[in-house]
């Protein structure tokens, strides 16, 4: 009997082969075909013209079969690679059928209405660009015109449906592709060091690769592929529910989402633990997209031990689209993806070998981490042929322009609008469900410099944050001197906000009846200290940023106080704020500020 050991867990292959398993009898996978990129749309001319029709299609993966609303029939979706100054020009069509759960707002609705987002793009939130309250029906279509601005940052983005009510359903059965801005080819705005391996000149150079999870039949968090589909009603032709294992009571369905042993895997460029083969030496830039709204990942090269890559140098250089003042080593060996954030590396490995590309989830890292769904795994294997080298990775970086600047030194007369978002359980911001796309909750002027503090009064759950149309600056990690909430163990009413005596606060929220049946922790207080652990650094603060890095996404943990501060630069208009845990922000936990041309009274 042989045993092979693929993606750090070892099948018994002697009796079943890969090609007599089905869907009646169903095996472990295997994995570990030759890697590919995505289809790439490249702009010509200035101009980038696409159209993306939405449609079921087969997706297979081995034995198994999954019918899914894809891009062009494409998991992922077809890459964009465009320039600053261009235009995008897009046709989405929308071939899906009419048939569907229709709720009001809030809940799981529309599996087959859609919409799209251009993920991390500094572009306007109003129509036709980036509205995401655009609703596209079964057999309607919709023109976007994205227009780039000749000072956009470039960087690694995404796109995403972003109808509320269907954005995680979609998103995981697979409608995600990455949008590439190209670095400026001249060398005094561009390190040639970085030009070497990157596009609009060294293509090939670059690796691509969108992480999504296809495969994430577990219902963890509520967000399992089988739990969607039974939330969505889901035709039953497109579910695993019809097959019957041989011999057994229990469905294929059954089988895939058993919490025990069931399948849990994001795909690589839709493969599982593709194989990619580099040269010793040559330094490589990977763009890493975590297309998803349910798990985090902790992203290393290990050696097939699974320890640390003695053999390869990672150096990171950018986060969500912007670049670090300059390439920095890996915080504890790792780098923190939550979900829809990007990453830039610079990689080189000198010492021929095999690798892996994995996530790496370590408990040291709780605390900073908080409550949430973190995954353990192979994402891609990394053959290096040739000879040893001593190759190293320069450090400098492009310039940031203005809008995405350090406003770490201004002073408190200098920064103009103040806003707190504060997270709360059952799906809330700022004590609300999601009211309308109209209900703003905060006006700021054009042009000004704003300091908002996101504050998490939920003690037993981490939320990424997402904000729409500008990146932010992490700033600093406060004292947490406010409140904690408590519910009852089943629903959102009754729920209360405590002091942290553990008196009742006297300000509640819209829902707030009393205290009867709320269910009181034993800890509440427990994740308390983010400011000093954060300050500390070192051993156990994966879960934070760095002070003056940008992001579009950002870990919220548990009882935890973060100030950022932004531009709001070029665009008037909606800015949308939500959990990109993509359950709760299908189920209200979303809202929206206003950015207003200057002088307009609030």
């Amino acid at each position: 009997m042989k045993i092979i050991a693929i993606a750090s867990i070892c099948f018994v292959v002697a009796c079943v082969s890969s090609n007599e398993c089905s869907h009646n009898k169903p095996c472990k996978f295997i994995g570990g075909e030759v890697f590919s990129e995505p289809r790439e749309y490249d702009a010509v001319n200035g101009a980038l013209n696409l159209e993306l029709q939405v449609q079921m299609k087969d997706f297979k993966v081995e034995w198994l079969t999954m019918v899914r609303r894809t891009y062009n029939g494409e998991i992922p979706a077809p890459t964009w690679k465009i320039r600053k100054g261009d235009r995008v020009n897009l046709k989405l069509v929308n071939n899906l059928e009419l048939t569907q759960k229709v709720l009001p707002f809030n809940g799981f609705r529309f599996p087959n209405s859609t919409n799209l987002h251009t993920h991390g793009l500094h572009i306007s939130g109003e129509e036709p660009q980036d509205n995401v309250f655009v609703h596209v029906g079964p057999g309607k279509s919709y023109n976007y015109y994205y227009q780039i601005d000749e000072d956009h940052p470039a960087g690694t983005y995404w796109y995403h449906p972003h109808l509320h009510g269907s954005t995680l359903f979609q998103v995981h059965s697979g409608m995600a592709g990455m949008i590439i801005v190209e670095d400026d080819p001249d060398p005094s705005i561009t390190p040639q060091h970085l030009l070497d391996v990157s596009c609009p000149n060294n293509c090939h150079h670059e690796v691509r690769l969108v992480f999504q999870p296809t495969m994430m039949f577990v219902n963890n968090g509520f967000r399992g592929f089988v739990h969607q589909q039974e939330e969505m009603e889901d035709y039953d032709g497109f579910r695993h529910r019809q097959f019957r294992l041989f011999g057994e009571s229990r469905t294929l369905e059954d089988w895939l989402s058993d919490k025990n042993a069931g399948i849990e895997y994001f795909t690589t460029n839709g493969k599982l633990w593709p194989t990619y083969t580099l040269e010793s030496g040559q330094i490589k830039r990977f763009r890493l997209v975590n297309a998803g709204g349910s798990a985090s990942l902790e992203l290393t090269i290990t050696d097939t031990s699974g320890a640390k890559a003695k053999g390869c140098q990672v150096r990171e250089i950018a986060q969500d689209g912007v670049y670090l003042d300059k390439a920095r080593f890996q915080k504890h060996k790792r780098t923190l993806l939550v979900p829809s954030a990007r990453a830039d590396w610079l990689v080189v490995c000198n010492t021929p070998g095999t690798y892996k590309l994995q996530s790496v989830a370590l408990s040291e890292d709780n605390m900073s981490m908080g409550p949430v769904q973190r995954w353990n795994g192979t994402l891609l294997k990394l053959v290096v042929t040739g000879t040893a080298k001593k190759t190293f990775i320069r450090t400098k970086l492009p310039e940031r322009q203005h809008f995405i600047g350090d406003f770490r030194q201004l002073s408190q007369e200098e920064v103009t609008g103040r806003f707190v978002i504060e997270l709360n359980p059952w799906t809330r911001l700022n004590r609300e469900i999601f009211k309308s796309p109209t209900y703003y909750r905060f006006k700021a002027h054009l042009g000004t410099v704003q300091e908002w503090y996101i504050v998490n009064t939920d003690h037993v759950t981490s939320h990424p944050i997402h904000i729409h149309v500008n990146h932010f600056q992490v700033i600093s990690y406060n004292p947490y001197t406010g409140p904690y909430t408590e519910t009852s163990a089943s629903s959102p009413n009754p729920m209360a906000l405590y002091a942290q005596d553990g008196s009742v606060c006297f300000h509640q929220h819209e829902l707030y009846t009393g205290t009867d049946g709320i269910k009181r922790s034993d800890d509440p207080l427990k994740y308390l200290g983010h400011d000093q652990r954060w300050k500390a650094g070192g051993k156990g603060t994966l879960g934070y940023s760095d002070a003056g890095t940008f992001h579009d996404v950002l870990l919220i943990p548990p009882m935890s106080n973060i100030t950022i501060r932004f531009m709001a630069h070029k665009y008037v208009g909606v800015v949308v704020i939500h959990c990109h845990l993509l359950n709760h922000e299908d189920e209200g936990m979303m809202m929206v500020a206003q950015i207003v041309p200057e002088g307009i009274v609030q």
